[in-house]
C-alpha cells in the first residue's frame, strides 16, 4: 500500500523537475491572460480540456527529495529507481516503461508500490540521518 503524503511528494518532485522541460508554447500575451482569469475564479476551456490553475510546487521538499535519491543509488535496485524516474519525473506512458524495462505490464503497479516503499525507507533514513535521528527504520 502505498502512502499517499509520500506519494504526493514525490509527484511534487516530478512537478518540480518536469516544469523545465517545456510543453505546449504559448505567446506571452496568452499566458497573462490565463494567469489574470485564474486569478478572477474562471475556468479556460481549450478545446475540449479545462484549464485550471497549477498545484503549488513545494521546491525545499522537492530538493529534499532529490537529494535522498541521488544517495539512494546503492540502497535500491536499479530497475526499480528506473522505474520511479519514469513515473512521477518523465510521466512516461506504462507501456513504454514495461517494454523498455522489461517488465510485465501486469506486473507494473506491484513494483511501483515496492519502489515507492523502498525509495520511501531511503527517504526516512536520510532525513533521520540529517537530523541525527535514533529511529530504527
Amino acid at each position: 500500500m502505498i502512502d499517499p503524503d509520500f506519494e504526493r511528494r514525490l509527484e511534487n518532485w516530478g512537478a518540480y523537475y518536469r516544469r523545465d522541460a517545456g510543453g505546449a508554447v504559448s505567446s506571452p500575451t496568452a499566458e497573462v491572460c490565463e494567469l489574470l482569469a485564474v486569478a478572477h475564479g474562471r475556468q479556460i476551456r481549450d478545446g475540449y480540456r479545462e484549464v485550471s490553475a497549477k498545484p503549488e510546487i513545494d521546491e525545499s521538499d522537492a530538493e529534499t527529495i532529490e537529494w535522498c535519491w541521488c544517495r539512494a543509488a546503492y540502497r535500491m535496485d536499479a530497475k526499480l529507481r528506473a522505474l520511479l524516474k519514469a513515473h512521477y519525473v518523465h510521466a512516461s506512458d506504462m507501456r513504454f516503461t514495461c517494454r523498455v524495462l522489461q517488465i510485465r505490464f501486469r506486473s507494473y503497479e506491484p513494483m511501483r508500490a515496492d519502489a515507492v516503499e523502498q525509495f520511501q525507507r531511503v527517504v526516512a533514513l536520510a532525513e533521520c540521518m540529517g537530523d541525527n535521528c535514533a529511529k530504527t527504520i
